[in-house]
């Protein structure tokens, strides 16, 4: 199993949806800002930001400006982007849209609390991951 946190939770990722997505991960050398993911399931494409947290709150998460920057123009486009949270001490997944990015790197104008748009606890329901996916457009949430 690899050492990193965020390629633990690739390769689960990948090994309980790889029947139902094409999945294409992309080396963030090649492009600075584009997501880890980029998904594919009957015709509905998107990308998808890995991200583990071990705080004892969610308060922020650390991105980089090109991140942020690349997730905010993309989705004022139209495109569907999302960040899917893994908080390992409560053994939990949370899913926050593109949008949602400034909120989670703790950089918004608002004292809003940050909700994830769907969580799992363990046994992670990666059915209803990829069901979230595909029914919600990043842009209405």
């Amino acid at each position: 199993m690899p050492s990193k946190p965020e390629s633990r939770l690739w390769y689960q990722l990948r090994d309980a949806t790889k029947h139902r997505v094409l999945w294409t991960r992309i080396e963030s050398w090649a492009a600075p800002g584009i997501p880890d993911l980029h998904g594919l399931v009957d015709g509905k494409t998107f990308w998808l930001e890995l991200k583990v947290h071990k705080l004892k709150l969610l308060k922020s998460i650390k991105f980089r400006p090109h991140q942020i920057s690349w997730q905010t123009q993309y989705s004022s486009h139209g495109g569907i982007v999302w960040n899917l949270v893994s908080h390992p001490p409560s053994r939990t997944l949370n899913l926050f849209s593109g949008p949602q990015v400034m909120g989670l790197a703790g950089l918004s104008l608002d004292d809003v609390p940050l909700c994830p748009l769907w969580s799992s606890g363990t046994p992670y329901d990666w059915t209803g991951l990829i069901n979230h996916l595909l029914s919600s457009s990043a842009e209405d949430e």
